[in-house]
């Protein structure tokens, strides 16, 4: 079947347009595109199976409001590329698009990695990074009694001596909020509610046990460009519309000069995670939460910029 990706005037602005045709082109060249993509410039036909990058402003809202109630979401997929100043919160939620991508991290890496990942149906961290260019790749179960203050450290200490010395406190950082979500609710059974109303701080727990049932997955994959961070629990209790939620709650946005959850207790750091890189999310609802983050190993992306990539089953 062909694979159409739209990016058509009417949906999308001219910057994004053009910048999302040149990476394109640049990875057609280099035969890097995975086999039946085309992309569409002109026109779209409902009866294929496509991917759309739209813009949400002044300029596109009416007509793709309307194409909302054309497309059948279980098979086409919407990328919103965001900017500094669109305020696409409010239409994100309510049409249920976890899809955002900011502009200043879109390059040929994020569009190939968005084009295996739509197309290829890729989970976890293997829609971005290839075997053979690969400098790391580790899978990891954590159960049993665990220490949380030293279990990052104490755990994933082959892949710490090889990272990069400046970016290893990032990681470190970022797979200790990744690995205490999922022991959050996927262990420990916490209710997101619970978490909002300040009713258990994961934060004072010094140890934890995790039963074998309840094993926590991690895989932890390195390149020349960047790291990627993957953890899965089994409790499957995160949705599409907790993630907008939170993360909007963290954003400023509009005239806002401040977060409207500020004082919030969670949803922090998901936010913190949308900042520091390309944050994906494979849910499975009373299954599993697949949670990944894949950042540059050098410098870290813009930390006022969000692109975040969702899938729910």
């Amino acid at each position: 079947m062909k694979n159409t990706c739209n990016i058509i005037s009417d949906f999308c602005s001219p910057v994004v347009r053009e910048k999302i045709l040149y990476l394109y082109n640049g990875l057609k060249k280099h035969d890097l595109l995975p086999k039946n993509i085309e992309l569409e410039q002109k026109k779209f036909d409902l009866k294929d199976n496509n991917l759309f990058f739209v813009t949400y402003d002044k300029n596109t809202e009416h007509k793709l409001r309307k194409l909302m109630y054309e497309i059948d979401f279980k098979k086409r997929q919407i990328i919103i590329i965001s900017n500094d100043y669109e305020d696409y919160f409010d239409f994100a939620m309510e049409y249920n698009l976890c899809n955002i991508i900011h502009i200043n991290n879109l390059n040929e890496d994020i569009l190939l990695g968005i084009f295996k990942k739509i197309f290829e149906k890729k989970s976890g961290l293997k829609f971005f990074f290839e075997n053979k260019k690969n400098v790391f790749d580790k899978q990891y179960s954590i159960s049993g009694d665990i220490c949380m203050r030293r279990l990052v450290k104490n755990t994933f200490t082959d892949f710490i001596n090889k990272i990069p010395s400046a970016t290893k406190s990032t990681f470190i950082i970022n797979c200790h909020e990744l690995i205490t979500n999922a022991i959050a609710y996927g262990v420990l059974g916490i209710t997101a509610h619970a978490r909002d109303k300040k009713a258990y701080d994961i934060g004072s727990f010094a140890n934890v046990n995790i039963p074998k049932g309840k094993d926590v997955k991690v895989h932890l994959m390195m390149n020349e460009k960047f790291y990627g961070i993957s953890v899965k629990d089994r409790g499957g209790s995160l949705t599409i519309q907790r993630i907008l939620e939170r993360i909007r709650r963290q954003s400023i946005v509009g005239g806002e000069t401040v977060p409207q959850g500020i004082e919030d207790y969670t949803g922090r750091g998901l936010a913190i995670l949308s900042h520091h890189g390309l944050l994906v999310f494979s849910l499975k609802i009373g299954k599993f939460t697949e949670v990944s983050l894949i950042s540059q190993i050098k410098a870290s992306f813009g930390k006022k910029t969000i692109s975040i990539l969702a899938t729910e089953s």
